[in-house]
């Protein structure tokens, strides 16, 4: 309803224009390398899985049946809310394929594989913050304040996986005085204990990080070269490193399938600080090409046939495994 309230005010204050995709029809060529930007992007965000769970697997799962296993989470991610739902569904096929996988390792794999994404997009929005800097804070204070946010998770991120090299008990000292209260007890002992998961890919870290930059990269520019000559101003290739980052992040809100509404809202927002005013349109274009790609994972759904019947009861998620 959330969702829908904000199309709704989107499309009666004229900020959302469904009669552009009349002339997105006369340009079917971006239409089609664009699907295939997000095929690579999707093959490469499998790839990166692959390497997390190889490091506990003991059952060889194919690089072709594991993108299978991927494309269904993306169809799931589109009818269920936010952009992390359909990795559940996943992880049920998964776990089908591998026993030896426990339900506590499927869920804290989840999370590292979305800490190295959501870490490259901070990363990415960091440096092209700095290269970018003095041409983007002139169009007005607001960019400026948000360009100074990118710089400080930037700096979070930095610190954050240097402390995994060099002081991997931190996280331990800094909360114990505060583990025992009755607010953090239930919630500190789990966020410590996927730090300490975290912590046992020390040695791949590098390859992840370097892999989620390019996959992360090829996002923004797949965006960018399909709505760019739709733009109402000026849309640099540089200024999307900087700024369409961050609604990737926003889509990652689990209030509505694949950000429908909220990342309409937050396109037309940042986009706005650069003086494009159509930023809800570009995110409409994307929106509807995302859709299509992610609904193309109901045929291997209907056609995969797992080797049980694959339900919440089969993950015996319990309170203390999260």
């Amino acid at each position: 309803m959330f969702a829908f309230a904000l199309i709704y005010w989107l499309i009666s204050s004229g900020k959302l224009d469904f009669g552009i995709f009349k002339e997105v029809l006369h340009h079917p060529f971006k239409v089609i390398i664009s699907a295939f930007g997000l095929l690579i992007v999707l093959a490469l965000v499998n790839f990166r899985y692959s390497l997390i769970l190889a490091t506990r697997g003991k059952a060889k799962i194919t690089p072709l049946k594991l993108l299978r296993y991927s494309w269904i989470g993306m169809f799931f991610n589109s009818v269920l809310p936010g952009s992390v739902s359909g990795d559940l569904v996943k992880i049920f096929y998964i776990k089908s394929e591998d026993e030896s996988l426990t339900t506590k390792f499927m869920l804290a794999s989840i999370f590292i594989d979305r800490i190295f994404g959501l870490s490259a997009l901070v990363l990415l929005l960091g440096l092209f913050s700095i290269l970018n800097y003095s041409e983007l804070t002139s169009y007005s204070p607001d960019i400026k304040k948000l360009l100074d946010l990118n710089l400080i998770l930037f700096a979070c991120v930095i610190l954050a996986f240097s402390a995994i090299y060099f002081f991997q008990s931190l996280p331990h000292k800094l909360f114990k005085p505060f583990i025992t209260l009755p607010l953090f007890k239930n919630i500190l002992p789990k966020l410590l204990n996927l730090w300490d998961e975290l912590c046992k890919f020390k040695d791949k870290i590098v390859t992840l990080m370097s892999l989620s930059l390019l996959l992360q990269a090829l996002a923004v520019v797949t965006f960018w070269f399909l709505t760019e000559s739709f733009a109402q101003g000026e849309f640099p290739i540089s200024y999307a490193l900087s700024i369409i980052p961050i609604g990737f992040v926003a889509l990652a809100i689990p209030i509505a399938p694949s950000g429908l509404g909220v990342g309409h809202a937050v396109f037309h927002t940042i986009l706005g600080f650069i003086g494009i005013s159509n930023g809800a349109d570009l995110f409409n274009i994307y929106f509807f090409v995302l859709i299509s790609f992610n609904l193309l994972g109901a045929i291997p759904y209907l056609l995969t046939k797992s080797k049980k019947q694959i339900s919440f009861q089969n993950l015996d998620v319990r309170n203390e495994e999260i």
